[in-house]
Protein backbone atom coordinates (compact mmCIF):
# COMPACT_ATOMS: atom_id res chain seq x y z
CA UNK A 1 0.00 0.00 0.00
CA UNK A 2 1.53 3.33 -1.46
CA UNK A 3 1.60 6.23 0.94
CA UNK A 4 -0.53 4.57 3.43
CA UNK A 5 1.17 6.89 6.35
CA UNK A 6 1.46 10.87 5.82
CA UNK A 7 5.32 11.76 5.67
CA UNK A 8 4.96 14.10 8.99
CA UNK A 9 4.55 11.00 10.91
CA UNK A 10 7.11 8.69 9.00
CA UNK A 11 9.77 11.92 10.01
CA UNK A 12 8.85 11.43 13.60
CA UNK A 13 8.83 7.75 13.86
CA UNK A 14 12.11 7.69 11.74
CA UNK A 15 13.31 10.38 14.33
CA UNK A 16 12.65 8.23 17.20
CA UNK A 17 14.63 5.05 16.00
CA UNK A 18 17.62 7.46 15.08
CA UNK A 19 17.74 8.93 18.50
CA UNK A 20 16.94 5.26 20.21
CA UNK A 21 20.24 3.54 18.27
CA UNK A 22 22.27 7.00 19.00
CA UNK A 23 21.89 6.42 22.55
CA UNK A 24 22.64 2.56 22.18
CA UNK A 25 25.02 2.04 19.88
CA UNK A 26 28.14 4.05 18.12
CA UNK A 27 26.01 4.71 14.54
CA UNK A 28 25.16 8.51 13.90
CA UNK A 29 22.22 9.30 11.46
CA UNK A 30 24.83 12.34 9.73
CA UNK A 31 27.53 9.63 9.53
CA UNK A 32 28.16 7.11 7.19
CA UNK A 33 31.58 6.37 8.16
CA UNK A 34 29.90 5.18 11.58
CA UNK A 35 27.58 3.04 9.64
CA UNK A 36 29.39 -0.92 10.26
CA UNK A 37 27.31 -3.65 8.89
CA UNK A 38 25.12 -4.55 11.74
CA UNK A 39 21.38 -5.96 11.99
CA UNK A 40 18.73 -4.39 14.98
CA UNK A 41 15.71 -6.51 15.30
CA UNK A 42 13.08 -6.31 17.57
CA UNK A 43 12.57 -3.85 20.03
CA UNK A 44 15.26 -3.99 22.78
CA UNK A 45 17.11 -1.06 21.42
CA UNK A 46 13.79 0.90 22.08
CA UNK A 47 12.87 2.62 24.58
CA UNK A 48 9.13 1.21 26.26
CA UNK A 49 7.36 4.55 25.87
CA UNK A 50 7.81 4.36 22.14
CA UNK A 51 4.90 2.68 20.14
CA UNK A 52 5.32 3.63 16.63
CA UNK A 53 1.17 4.40 17.02
CA UNK A 54 1.40 6.26 13.99
CA UNK A 55 1.29 3.02 11.75
CA UNK A 56 -2.64 2.29 12.30
CA UNK A 57 -3.32 5.57 10.36
CA UNK A 58 -6.65 5.56 9.33
CA UNK A 59 -5.65 4.04 5.43
CA UNK A 60 -3.84 0.76 7.41
CA UNK A 61 -6.52 0.44 10.08
CA UNK A 62 -9.31 0.56 6.40
CA UNK A 63 -7.05 -2.33 5.16
CA UNK A 64 -7.14 -4.72 8.39
CA UNK A 65 -11.76 -3.95 8.05
CA UNK A 66 -11.41 -5.38 4.73
CA UNK A 67 -9.16 -8.42 5.24
CA UNK A 68 -10.05 -9.09 9.25
CA UNK A 69 -13.14 -7.27 9.24
CA UNK A 70 -13.85 -4.20 11.35
CA UNK A 71 -14.12 -3.96 14.59
CA UNK A 72 -12.74 -7.67 14.66
CA UNK A 73 -8.88 -7.26 15.12
CA UNK A 74 -7.09 -6.08 17.84
CA UNK A 75 -4.75 -2.56 17.75
CA UNK A 76 -1.05 -3.55 19.33
CA UNK A 77 0.37 -2.11 21.99
CA UNK A 78 3.33 -1.10 20.21
CA UNK A 79 2.77 -1.17 16.19
CA UNK A 80 6.88 -1.50 15.21
CA UNK A 81 9.70 -3.75 16.52
CA UNK A 82 12.97 -2.95 14.17
CA UNK A 83 13.95 -4.12 11.18
CA UNK A 84 17.18 -1.98 10.41
CA UNK A 85 20.34 -3.30 8.52
CA UNK A 86 23.02 -1.02 7.80
CA UNK A 87 25.25 -1.18 4.68
CA UNK A 88 26.73 -4.86 4.52
CA UNK A 89 28.36 -5.73 1.54
CA UNK A 90 29.79 -3.13 -1.77
CA UNK A 91 29.34 -6.59 -3.92
CA UNK A 92 26.74 -7.31 -6.13
CA UNK A 93 23.56 -8.70 -4.65
CA UNK A 94 22.46 -12.26 -4.74
CA UNK A 95 18.93 -14.03 -3.93
CA UNK A 96 19.65 -15.87 -0.95
CA UNK A 97 19.03 -19.82 -0.84
CA UNK A 98 19.38 -19.70 3.50
CA UNK A 99 17.04 -18.84 5.70
CA UNK A 100 13.70 -19.34 4.18
CA UNK A 101 11.05 -19.71 6.74
CA UNK A 102 7.48 -19.08 8.38
CA UNK A 103 6.94 -17.34 11.68
CA UNK A 104 3.61 -19.43 12.56
CA UNK A 105 3.42 -22.96 13.08
CA UNK A 106 1.80 -24.91 9.77
CA UNK A 107 -1.99 -24.71 10.76
CA UNK A 108 -5.24 -24.18 8.62
CA UNK A 109 -5.93 -20.98 9.31
CA UNK A 110 -9.90 -20.05 9.57
CA UNK A 111 -10.57 -17.34 9.65
CA UNK A 112 -7.28 -15.44 9.33
CA UNK A 113 -5.82 -15.18 12.74
CA UNK A 114 -3.24 -12.46 11.90
CA UNK A 115 -1.22 -10.19 9.35
CA UNK A 116 2.34 -9.21 9.20
CA UNK A 117 2.51 -5.96 8.54
CA UNK A 118 5.82 -3.79 7.25
CA UNK A 119 6.60 -0.10 7.12
CA UNK A 120 9.40 1.78 5.48
CA UNK A 121 10.84 4.76 6.90
CA UNK A 122 13.63 5.10 4.45
CA UNK A 123 13.68 4.48 0.70
CA UNK A 124 14.12 1.15 0.33
CA UNK A 125 15.51 -0.11 -3.50
CA UNK A 126 16.43 -2.85 -4.91
CA UNK A 127 19.47 -5.14 -2.95
CA UNK A 128 19.10 -2.64 0.07
CA UNK A 129 17.93 -5.49 2.34
CA UNK A 130 14.67 -6.00 1.53
CA UNK A 131 12.58 -9.00 3.35
CA UNK A 132 11.70 -11.67 0.50
CA UNK A 133 8.71 -12.85 0.05
CA UNK A 134 7.39 -16.08 -2.14
CA UNK A 135 4.15 -14.57 -3.18
CA UNK A 136 1.39 -17.56 -3.37
CA UNK A 137 3.72 -20.15 -0.92
CA UNK A 138 0.49 -19.65 1.73
CA UNK A 139 -1.49 -21.74 -0.25
CA UNK A 140 1.21 -24.49 -0.34
CA UNK A 141 1.74 -24.04 3.22
CA UNK A 142 -2.45 -24.59 3.72
CA UNK A 143 -2.73 -27.62 1.59
CA UNK A 144 0.13 -29.13 4.00
CA UNK A 145 -1.32 -28.40 7.02
CA UNK A 146 -4.27 -29.51 6.47
CA UNK A 147 -3.25 -33.02 4.96
CA UNK A 148 -1.13 -33.02 8.86
CA UNK A 149 -3.82 -32.03 10.57
CA UNK A 150 -3.39 -34.21 13.42
CA UNK A 151 0.00 -32.58 14.23
CA UNK A 152 1.07 -28.94 14.18
CA UNK A 153 3.82 -28.76 11.75
CA UNK A 154 6.83 -25.88 12.54
CA UNK A 155 8.66 -23.37 10.12
CA UNK A 156 11.53 -26.42 9.47
CA UNK A 157 8.94 -29.18 8.96
CA UNK A 158 7.33 -27.50 6.68
CA UNK A 159 10.34 -25.83 4.71
CA UNK A 160 11.71 -29.50 4.62
CA UNK A 161 8.22 -30.89 3.16
CA UNK A 162 7.93 -27.73 0.76
CA UNK A 163 11.49 -28.73 -0.69
CA UNK A 164 10.75 -32.73 -0.47
CA UNK A 165 7.59 -32.15 -2.50
CA UNK A 166 8.05 -29.13 -5.20
CA UNK A 167 10.83 -28.64 -7.29
CA UNK A 168 11.06 -24.93 -7.76
CA UNK A 169 11.25 -24.73 -3.60
CA UNK A 170 14.00 -27.23 -3.67
CA UNK A 171 15.83 -25.22 -6.25
CA UNK A 172 15.07 -21.71 -4.43
CA UNK A 173 16.70 -23.08 -1.73
CA UNK A 174 19.66 -25.22 -2.93
CA UNK A 175 23.08 -23.83 -3.09
CA UNK A 176 23.76 -25.60 -6.81
CA UNK A 177 20.74 -24.00 -8.00
CA UNK A 178 22.77 -20.60 -8.74
CA UNK A 179 22.27 -19.56 -12.61
CA UNK A 180 19.52 -16.83 -13.48
CA UNK A 181 18.18 -17.06 -10.04
CA UNK A 182 16.92 -13.41 -9.93
CA UNK A 183 14.99 -13.88 -13.56
CA UNK A 184 13.90 -17.52 -12.65
CA UNK A 185 12.37 -16.86 -9.23
CA UNK A 186 11.70 -12.74 -9.14
CA UNK A 187 10.99 -11.91 -13.10
CA UNK A 188 9.00 -14.34 -13.73
CA UNK A 189 5.73 -16.25 -11.89
CA UNK A 190 5.69 -20.20 -11.83
CA UNK A 191 2.41 -22.00 -11.10
CA UNK A 192 3.12 -24.75 -8.99
CA UNK A 193 0.56 -26.70 -7.35
CA UNK A 194 -2.47 -24.64 -8.50
CA UNK A 195 -0.52 -21.77 -6.72
CA UNK A 196 1.45 -19.17 -8.70
CA UNK A 197 4.75 -18.47 -7.18
CA UNK A 198 7.24 -15.51 -6.99
CA UNK A 199 9.79 -13.64 -4.99
CA UNK A 200 8.79 -10.27 -4.10
CA UNK A 201 11.49 -8.05 -2.73
CA UNK A 202 9.36 -6.06 -0.60
CA UNK A 203 11.23 -2.05 -1.60
CA UNK A 204 9.25 0.63 -1.31
CA UNK A 205 9.48 4.79 -0.11
CA UNK A 206 8.42 5.81 3.08
CA UNK A 207 4.99 5.16 4.16
CA UNK A 208 4.61 2.86 2.01
CA UNK A 209 3.31 -0.24 4.29
CA UNK A 210 3.13 -4.14 3.02
CA UNK A 211 0.46 -6.74 4.62
CA UNK A 212 1.86 -10.23 4.26
CA UNK A 213 0.35 -13.24 5.16
CA UNK A 214 1.58 -15.10 7.76
CA UNK A 215 1.82 -18.62 6.61
CA UNK A 216 3.88 -16.56 3.91
CA UNK A 217 7.82 -18.23 3.12
CA UNK A 218 10.24 -15.57 3.63
CA UNK A 219 13.90 -14.74 4.19
CA UNK A 220 16.16 -11.71 4.69
CA UNK A 221 18.31 -10.32 2.22
CA UNK A 222 22.36 -8.87 2.23
CA UNK A 223 21.85 -4.90 2.28
CA UNK A 224 24.17 -3.89 -0.59
CA UNK A 225 22.94 -0.71 -0.93
CA UNK A 226 24.99 2.55 0.63
CA UNK A 227 22.12 3.46 2.98
CA UNK A 228 20.61 1.44 6.24
CA UNK A 229 17.68 -0.55 5.65
CA UNK A 230 14.55 1.02 8.06
CA UNK A 231 11.51 -0.76 8.59
CA UNK A 232 9.11 -1.14 11.26
CA UNK A 233 7.54 -4.61 11.69
CA UNK A 234 4.33 -5.95 13.85
CA UNK A 235 1.44 -8.60 13.38
CA UNK A 236 -1.92 -7.46 14.05
CA UNK A 237 -4.08 -10.22 15.49
CA UNK A 238 -7.61 -10.94 14.75
CA UNK A 239 -9.95 -10.41 18.47
CA UNK A 240 -9.55 -13.55 20.50
CA UNK A 241 -6.30 -14.49 19.32
CA UNK A 242 -3.25 -14.63 21.55
CA UNK A 243 -0.31 -14.42 20.22
CA UNK A 244 1.37 -17.10 22.40
CA UNK A 245 -0.90 -19.38 22.01
CA UNK A 246 0.20 -19.48 18.01
CA UNK A 247 3.22 -21.00 19.09
CA UNK A 248 2.34 -23.53 21.61
CA UNK A 249 2.12 -27.46 21.02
Amino acid sequence: MSSAIPAAHIEAMTMQVWDNLERRYPFRRNRPDTWTAQRIYGLHALDKSVTFEQIGSPMVSRMFDDIIGSGNWQRPIRWGSLLVAFPESSGQWALPYISWHLDFPGDPLEPLPALRVFTCLLPLRHGGGATLVVAGSHLLVENLAKKNANRRLHSADIRTALIGRYLWIKALCSRSETANRIERFMNVSTIVDGAELRVIEMTGDPGDVFFVHPLMLHAPSTNCAAVPRMVLSSFVYRNGVESGAMYQG
